[in-house]
């Protein structure tokens, strides 16, 4: 396994079973370098005075597990746009190697709607991934979510998230055309994915996409959600005050922050979260490697 920033508690590594669910050695050393990278995220926002919560799966893993979920293999944090922004800034001077904060501004592809904190000496790689040509990092990462608001009125709510929906289309579109995805043998593909590549053609897309995601921040709405990374209605909205009071909640042998009403916050989203339904990675297959670069990979 790579070499790591922290130290893990003795037998951390070892191979256990939770919830009537066996999670590997090999997952446990996942975790463990999504957990280096969380420390690092920690004290990048402790230096820089940037607030962060616990989201989606990790919020569910703190208030039911104390920890990861037994068969999930990620880390999900939430930041404020503000916030989100701050970090963005400080990470890309406080992040060096294997570190890496990735983001369209820095490392042109993913077209995620979200950052992700990387350790490159790693490999992620999605399975329906595999083979196509993108050579932007896919190291093991952790997952930083902006939050931003939504209107109130439903129509405007609904025409709003249409528009994102079909900003980051076009943005995936402009994705593919620069990493000539799925090794097409066109010519003409190729020389303009090339000259993408080479004149460092922005993303025009999806920069748009981005900054119309922060378009009701400003004004004093109810709901927000990570609509850069799921613009669908009603997924994932959050009340604004859920975030306002913040509490720490444990998290295999650190803490994280979460909201205090974090019982709302998660049966909103996963309706009686106090009741195991045993599942799998939200990401499907994925090829995990923590000896080896996810250069290893890419042709």
């Amino acid at each position: 396994m790579v070499k790591l920033n922290i130290t893990l508690p003795e037998g951390f590594l070892n191979e256990e079973t939770r919830c009537d669910y066996t999670i590997s050695s090999k997952m446990k050393e996942v975790w463990a370098v999504e957990l280096d990278l969380l420390c690092k995220l920690q004290e990048i926002c402790k230096k820089h005075n940037i607030e962060y919560f616990a989201d989606g799966g990790t919020l569910l893993g703190c208030a039911r597990h104390n920890g990861f979920i037994p068969w999930d293999d990620d880390i999900d944090i939430a930041m404020t746009r503000e916030n989100y922004t701050k970090f963005c800034k400080a990470a890309k001077e406080e992040c060096f190697y294997p570190y890496f904060l990735q983001t369209e501004e820095t490392d042109p592809g993913p077209v995620d709607g979200y950052a992700k904190l990387c350790n490159s000496d790693t490999a992620m790689i999605l399975k329906c991934f595999e083979g196509r040509n993108f050579k932007y990092n896919q190291g093991i990462c952790i997952d930083i979510f902006p939050q931003d608001k939504i209107p109130d009125d439903e129509t405007e709510q609904k025409n709003f998230l249409e528009r994102l929906q079909y900003l980051r289309g076009k943005g995936k579109q402009f994705r593919n055309r620069l990493h000539n995805d799925k090794g097409e043998h066109n010519i003409i593909k190729s020389i303009l994915a090339f000259f993408i590549r080479v004149l460092h053609i922005k993303n025009w897309a999806y920069f748009k996409f981005e900054k119309e995601c922060q378009k009701y921040n400003f004004q004093n709405t109810k709901y927000m959600a990570s609509i850069s990374f799921r613009p669908v209605r009603e997924i994932g909205f959050c009340e604004v005050a859920l975030y306002k009071d913040l509490i720490e909640l444990p998290f295999e042998f650190i803490t994280l922050p979460a909201p205090r009403k974090y019982d709302q916050y998660l049966t909103d989203f996963y309706g009686d979260w106090r009741v195991f339904k045993k599942g799998a990675s939200f990401h499907g297959d994925v090829i995990f490697d923590t000896d080896n670069s996810y250069k290893k990979y890419i042709k």
